[in-house]
């Protein structure tokens, strides 16, 4: 019996950005918390099961090696550049805030 891909619903935090590819197969959901970035991504692929990843980071650096070690950034590079280019935002205004108080 052939299956098809339901498309399914991440919603939004008002808290978080979340960033989703094209396709609707990957979200990645990030938010500043006291520990660090908090980021949780998604993979639904169709007929497989659903894949969700949470971790903190608390350097800009590590971050980086999290996403240069996904393969998924080849088959979604823009996706991948906003997410960077966000992330390194939310650490320097995070470092703003910090140096500020």
């Amino acid at each position: 019996m052939p299956t098809t891909f339901a498309a399914w619903a991440h919603a939004d935090r008002p808290d978080a950005l979340t960033l989703r590819s094209t396709d609707g197969v990957l979200i990645v959901v990030m938010q500043w918390t006291a520990c660090g970035l908090f980021v949780e991504r998604v993979l639904q692929r169709p007929t497989a099961a659903r894949i969700v990843q949470a971790t903190v980071f608390d350097t800009p650096e590590a971050f980086r090696r999290w996403c240069d070690a996904d393969t998924a950034r080849f088959e979604y590079p823009l996706l991948y550049y906003k997410l960077t280019h966000d992330a390194d935002q939310l650490f320097a205004d995070h470092a703003d805030a910090q140096a500020a108080s």
